[in-house]
């Protein structure tokens, strides 16, 4: 007896599509709605390959909620040995982007990939909803991020300035902290007080600098550029190793050439500069005082009891994804600068040498 009915034939989804082309659900979603944040020609490919395989929207398609895929961009060199504190920027992101019912997608962007200005491939194939950039690159290619006419969804840096006021930013209050960092040194007594870090090498060095520097002129002291110390390479990012700090050369006949503090532009520099003066002989703080800054040190690396400036990373993951998805809902949402503030922590790397540095 045969059946007078036909087989099932299996329904084409939206997320059918998307893995045909590489694309996000969200991605095809926009383009058979015709809405913004894809590009014409992505539209018209959509819309071909749906027909092609026999896609059908139905009666819920139109009102369905799908979940998002949110890009993550890093350089490969912040992902590196010690450097661990954007992995675990990147855990807290993920797992906030997961709780929101979405997918984070991580790309890391190679050395030679920066150099040559290559498009991250989430950009370049339209594979994401949005796009959180974690830490900096070099300007040339912070630029392409943000102006590269094939990036048609919403883009928020978390740790980084950008350069493009159609796009958002979420950074720690670097200068408010470096200022207080340098100021809790000369309340200590300290006039003589170095900075570690390699200007120009990213925002935050620099931005912690600044407040340095306001600390400093406050207080009637003008920096001495002698006490500058290179802590990372300047075009990799790559962190010096203790023994390959250039710090000033001691000098018995004048001692007062020399720095009896630093304040570090990280807890990791201010662990490597501590190693440095004990090979000098150099106590820590009995003979020098270091304070530093992000309360982070890698595993595997001791505690060395740092002063330090609480970066608050909860909640700026929090502001940046909240931020991402405020951009995906309404693309006009843009050109706008979160600053979180952090938490001085007192410990044993600092001693006070004489009375508090007076304002001026």
């Amino acid at each position: 007896m045969q059946s007078g009915g036909r087989g099932m034939e299996k329904k084409v989804t939206m997320e059918d599509i998307g893995r045909k082309l590489g694309v996000s659900v969200v991605t095809v979603s926009k383009a058979l709605r015709d809405q913004k944040g894809v590009s014409e020609q992505l539209k018209e490919q959509i819309r071909q390959t749906a027909a092609g395989m026999g896609y059908r929207k139905s009666s819920r398609a139109h009102n369905m909620k799908v979940s998002h895929t949110i890009g993550i961009i890093i350089a490969e060199r912040f992902l590196e040995e010690h450097q661990s504190f954007y992995w675990a920027l990147y855990q807290q992101l993920a797992g906030r982007i997961t709780e929101k019912g979405s997918t984070p997608l991580l790309e890391v962007i190679s050395a030679e990939k920066e150099t040559d200005n290559v498009l991250p491939k989430i950009i370049a194939g339209q594979r994401s909803d949005g796009i959180i950039i974690m830490g900096t690159f070099r300007r040339p290619y912070m630029e392409l991020l943000h102006n590269a006419p094939e990036r048609t969804m919403p883009l928020v840096c978390l740790d980084s300035e950008v350069e493009s006021e159609r796009d958002d930013a979420v950074i720690s209050d670097n200068i408010g902290g470096g200022c207080v960092m340098t100021s809790y040194l000369l309340s200590l007594g300290h006039r003589r007080i170095g900075y570690v870090g390699t200007l120009l090498a990213t925002s935050s060095i620099d931005d912690r600098y600044l407040g340095y520097v306001k600390a400093l002129l406050q207080h009637g002291i003008r920096v001495n550029e002698d006490w500058i110390i290179r802590d990372r390479d300047r075009e990799s990012g790559r962190l010096l190793k203790s023994g390959q700090l250039q710090l000033p050369e001691p000098d018995s006949r004048r001692p007062e050439e020399l720095p009896t503090a630093y304040f570090c532009n990280c807890d990791l520099t201010a662990h490597n500069l501590i190693a440095a003066l004990a090979v000098r002989g150099l106590r820590v703080p009995e003979d020098i005082s270091v304070v530093g800054f992000d309360n982070h040190l890698p595993g595997g690396i001791p505690d060395a009891g740092i002063t330090t400036y609480e970066i608050n990373a909860k909640v700026m993951v929090a502001r940046a994804v909240s931020r991402i998805f405020q951009k995906m809902d309404n693309p006009a949402f843009s050109g706008n600068i979160t600053v979180v503030g952090g938490s001085f922590i007192e410990r044993g790397s600092a001693a006070r040498v004489g009375d508090p540095v007076p304002y001026v």
